[in-house]
């Protein structure tokens, strides 16, 4: 029987006005998303103040969303979503032979296309093809090597040779800065390591969701806790969808709840919106994933 964890997750979101605003108009991400390998158990969204139309629904990527408006005077705005969540084990064995990366990166015949795979294939906005990701990539997809292996190789690459950085990059940080000056956070390492796969043909998704922020006395706990936390998932014919986070150097696995998935961070951002008024605006954001 595979192993499984119980989670507890809290993500508080607040905006704190210089001013009152007049309106807002709210789109979450904050529903863990139910998968073959992660059930969620339950779930509820408090908004302060409580907004008068609200609704939830699923976007193109098949992830739960809600959408809330404010048409009232406010001076903050409190999200706090809290989720009970299992998550089994998604361990493979890392001698496990996988198709040569060759194969996932070429084009099925026409007829046999998944667009649920080539949909991740092509470049976004935020994540282009780039030669400068692919000749970065190429030393861990030598011809002929199978695909995890030099998954794995790459995964570990990211973690070492770029340095956690919070302060280095914003949302819109471009895949080609982040290449460059070597810093950057969770969400700069996913968009970097997908322009690497996709730049070279493979389809890869962006990841969002948590991690687990426990550690072993003496151990280094994992980076990105705290806080939402992304990933990627690479897909390989006869291993399906497989989870990686380079930010960590690691197969994503256990310690890890997924929110949900698309090609780049704009898809599934855990809040974002619009209101109207002149203020500016202070962000603050509270994660808590424990296990139960």
């Amino acid at each position: 029987m595979a192993e499984q964890v119980t989670y507890r997750v809290s993500h508080e979101t607040r905006y704190d006005y210089s001013r009152p605003v007049l309106t807002s108009h709210q789109l979450a991400h904050l529903a863990p998303r139910q998968t073959a390998w992660q059930r969620l158990r339950t779930h509820q969204v408090k908004i302060d103040p409580e907004p008068r139309d609200c609704s939830a629904g699923k976007d193109y990527f098949g992830n739960s969303v809600l959408s809330f408006a404010l048409d009232m005077s406010h001076e903050t705005l409190t999200v706090l979503a809290e989720s009970i969540v299992e998550v089994d084990s998604q361990v493979l064995n890392q001698t496990e032979a996988s198709v040569n990366w060759e194969v996932a990166a070429s084009r099925p015949l026409t007829g046999t296309t998944d667009l649920e795979v080539e949909l991740y294939r092509t470049c976004s906005p935020m994540v282009p093809f780039l030669e400068e990701a692919r000749l970065y990539a190429k030393p861990s997809f030598q011809p002929m090597r199978p695909w995890l292996d030099a998954m794995i190789e790459l995964t570990r690459r990211i973690r070492s040779d770029f340095v956690y950085d919070p302060k280095a990059t914003t949302v819109t940080t471009r895949v080609e800065d982040v290449l460059k000056n070597r810093r950057g956070v969770c969400q700069d390492f996913a968009h970097l390591m997908i322009s690497c796969l996709r730049s070279l043909g493979m389809p890869a998704r962006y990841v969002s969701g948590y991690v687990l922020n426990l550690a072993p006395a003496g151990a280094t706990p994992l980076v990105g806790a705290d806080a939402s936390h992304a990933w990627v998932a690479g897909h390989c014919p006869g291993l399906g969808w497989v989870a990686f986070d380079p930010t960590n150097g690691k197969l994503a696995n256990l310690e890890f709840v997924t929110l949900g998935w698309g090609r780049e961070f704009s898809d599934v951002t855990p809040l974002r919106g619009v209101v109207l008024g002149s203020a500016a605006q202070a962000l603050t954001v509270a994660v808590r994933v424990e296990s139960l």
